[in-house]
């Protein structure tokens, strides 16, 4: 006999925010990671490296889980093109998360004194930006049931433009750590230029990924 429940199928919010909590739980060890590669200490990176992945492969199952439960979704409050650009973006926060643990990890490097402070502010920039934007992810759920509108909906939409403040900033400290790097040219090897060059870029795209989740938030509301 029919259900009404088939017709309806799994809703995928709820895993949507599972998923946000894993990718937060990466986000958390940017941290150490920024204290272990400051400092020198490659033990420690390696050790902070295989949590990061860990961490990430966790997000990456609940992702897989939810793309193969959304097709068995028929009524939903949002298109599922927006669910599947959403849940990208999101993913895309742990993804390069793990991209910057592999480049810190993969070499023994050692960050010139000079460039330890502009570094510092980056990881921070960037680790603000990620958890403005979880403020607005952890939302989901609740915009679900209401429907993505009402006070619920305008609330986030104010914090969404905060996220977008915090991934400006996050910008800003990219582009004077990258101007910093070159200043030091004569004083670092080529190799360690490209390979900080590297670093700076994946450190920025978590921001960039970050405030991209959020858009899509604000891409659900306005369609509503």
């Amino acid at each position: 006999m029919f259900k009404i429940q088939e017709l309806f199928g799994k809703s995928p919010f709820k895993p949507l925010h599972e998923h946000m909590i894993k990718v937060k739980d990466c986000v958390d060890q940017l941290p150490l990671l920024k204290d272990a590669f400051l400092a020198g200490d490659h033990e420690k990176i390696k050790s902070v490296f295989e949590a990061i992945c860990k961490l990430e492969h966790k997000a990456d199952l609940v992702k897989q889980e939810i793309r193969n439960q959304l097709p068995k979704s028929y009524f939903l409050p949002v298109d599922r093109a927006d669910i599947f650009n959403f849940l990208n973006a999101q993913d895309a926060i742990a993804d390069s998360i793990e991209d910057v643990a592999v480049l810190i990890s993969m070499r023994k490097t050692t960050v010139h004194d000079g460039l330890k402070e502009n570094f510092a502010v980056l990881f921070d920039r960037v680790i603000e930006t990620c958890n403005k934007a979880f403020e607005v992810l952890g939302e989901i759920n609740d915009l679900a049931e209401t429907g993505f509108g009402g006070f619920e909906a305008s609330m986030v939409s104010e914090w969404i433009e905060k996220v977008c403040e915090a991934e400006w900033r996050a910008d800003k400290a990219q582009m004077n750590l990258s101007i910093k790097v070159f200043e030091f040219e004569d004083k670092i090897s080529p190799v360690t230029i490209l390979l900080l060059d590297k670093i700076i870029v994946r450190l920025g795209k978590i921001a960039n990924s970050a405030e991209t989740a959020a858009d899509m938030i604000r891409t659900m509301l306005v369609k509503r």
